[in-house]
């Protein structure tokens, strides 16, 4: 049997050393590799099984709003003939057809929630698509997706309205930045604003002026974009999640918990900056992005 015998390092040429060091990286290397082949697989396979599970959704979806629709007609015909029916049947039949009413809304609900995190998770998983680095008017995108993100809460509710402040530096210019994600982070950061303004209007006595303060502003090799409310602001331990998938502070159903992990991962991993935040309850939100002139 062979007996591989170790040589001290000392006893080692330069150029033994160096090979040893270089077959050290190497093997290194290749587990890296590995490991990220792996990561891509199980990416791949992720977004394969969330594709799958959209369309049973659907189906789900469409025959809940029908047999929602169904209901409706059943009760239209019982109406017709409730004379001729006796008291206790008809009243077992409303308690019936209520109780089938509301769970098939809780199924709709679940189901639309569902989709919205099937969307979400899928947004962020990249490995189905290059990404794209193009010189981009960072003050103009900000503008625009951000009245865009407002005219979408304004879709929902009429009745919803604020005034934005804005102080954009026009010696910015052109900074490389990847459009479509960016523009993401706009949406996603205007539509969490929208929302806290909205609940503090709700509960206001009409002295509250909802409003939105955005400023950017070039510092040395850094661009810096604010976005601050003055909404329903949150208490330091859920600034602590704020961040986490899947955690969320709006009501069970309305949110994905992944708007601001999706935020996160553009500002922090695409584009190689930061983004903080600073909140007080009932006062003010502010989120602070800070993105280095050429990111890629």
């Amino acid at each position: 049997m062979n007996k591989t015998t170790l040589i001290p390092a000392n006893k080692l040429s330069d150029v033994e050393q160096q090979v040893v060091s270089l077959t050290n990286e190497l093997e290194g290397l290749k587990e890296e590799f590995v490991q990220n082949e792996k990561l891509i697989l199980i990416g791949r396979l992720s977004a394969g099984i969330l594709h799958e599970i959209k369309n049973p959704l659907n189906f789900i979806n469409n025959f809940t709003r029908m047999s929602i629709e169904l209901a409706g007609e059943l009760s239209e015909t019982i109406i017709g003939v409730q004379d001729k029916m006796d008291s206790q049947y008809l009243a077992d039949f409303t308690d019936t057809h209520t109780m089938l009413l509301a769970s098939l809304n809780k199924i709709l609900e679940n189901a639309g929630r569902t989709q919205r995190i099937i969307s979400s998770m899928l947004a962020q998983m990249h490995d189905n698509k290059e990404e794209v680095f193009e010189p981009v008017d960072i003050n103009k995108l900000v503008d625009e997706f951000a009245k865009l993100a407002y005219q979408g809460m304004r879709g929902n509710d009429k009745d919803f309205n604020l005034k934005f402040k804005t102080d954009y530096d026009p010696s910015i210019g052109l900074i490389t930045l990847e459009f479509q994600e960016m523009s993401r982070v706009i949406i996603n950061l205007i539509d969490n604003a929208c929302y806290a303004l909205n609940e503090k209007k709700k509960t206001s006595q009409g002295d509250f002026s909802p409003e939105i303060q955005i400023t950017t502003k070039k510092i040395n090799d850094l661009i810096e974009i604010r976005i601050r409310d003055n909404g329903t602001g949150m208490p330091q331990n859920i600034i602590d999640k704020i961040f986490n998938p899947f955690y969320s502070t709006k009501p069970k159903g309305q949110g994905t918990g992944l708007g601001l992990s999706l935020t996160h991962n553009i500002i922090t991993n695409i584009h190689k900056g930061k983004i903080e935040i600073s909140s007080k309850e009932n006062e003010y939100t502010e989120f602070k992005i800070l993105l280095p002139l050429n990111p890629a």
